[in-house]
Formats: structure tokens, sequence, C-alpha cells
């Protein structure tokens, strides 16, 4: 236990490779277990889409396809991007926005909340500490100016 530990305190990289694990896992199971399905079937946008507008009183039911297509863009291409490390903290503050319309849906309706509030503190920890070193983020937008 102390080699491991001693490890991961000395490794100047352990911060990145546990960001990379924080997005290579739970990007891939966002995208299986939730997007996909959702953003290649525009017939469940209206539904997607009253986890947000309900709490509006009826008056945003026109767009109701529009939000369903924003969860679902965020549920599959963001996690895709943030798979990668693309865009990675506005594509986190829309994952996580999403996951907490979900949290509230399962919290207001039937269902738990539990999935939800865990996608959302691990894309909340995304977005404040960016992707790391093992993303295209850092490739093409680091500004090597860094502490």
């Amino acid at each position: 236990m102390k080699k491991i530990l001693k490890f991961i305190n000395e490794n100047p990289n352990s911060k990145d490779i546990a960001l990379l694990s924080l997005r290579l896992l739970p990007g891939y199971y966002f995208i299986v277990n939730h997007g996909w399905s959702k953003i290649i079937n525009p017939a469940k946008w209206e539904k997607l889409g009253t986890a947000f507008t309900k709490y509006f009183g009826g008056i945003l039911d026109f767009a109701n396809p529009f939000f369903g297509f924003v969860a679902a863009f965020s549920e599959s291409v963001c996690a895709i991007l943030i798979t990668i490390g693309l865009f990675t903290r506005s594509s986190s503050f829309l994952a996580l926005v999403t996951m907490f319309f979900a949290a509230f849906k399962h919290i207001t309706t039937t269902g738990s909340p539990e999935k939800a509030w865990l996608y959302f503190s691990i894309f909340l920890a995304l977005m404040l500490l960016g992707p790391g070193k093992y993303s295209f983020d850092k490739k093409f937008f680091s500004n090597h100016n860094e502490i």
C-alpha cells in the first residue's frame, strides 16, 4: 500500500491520469447507456423536453422538442467530446445541467436520482478541473503559460 501511495504522490502525471479515467469511463457509459438511443430517435425529444418545461406551467411546452434535442445532444455529442477531451469544459457544463434536470425529474416523479447526481458530480469536477494533459483541449488550446 505504501508503494502505491508513494507512486501516486510522486508521479507528476497522477492528476492527469485521474482526469483521463474520469473522462473515458463515464463518457463511454453516458454515450452507450443514455445518449445514443436518444440522439438517433427524434421521436423521444418531445418527451425528454418535458423534464425541463413542465416546471413553467405550460408556457414553454412548444419548445419541448428543442429542449429534448439539447438533452439528447448533451448525452451523446457532448459525451463524445468529453471522452476525447475536446471542448471539455463547455461540454461538461451542458451535461451537468442536463443531469441536474434529470435528477430533479426523478425526485419529483419516480425512480432514483442517484445516477443523475453521480454524473452531475463527475461533470462538475471536469468542468472545474478541465480535461487534463491527455486531451485534445491540451493539444489544441493550451496557452503554454500555465503554472
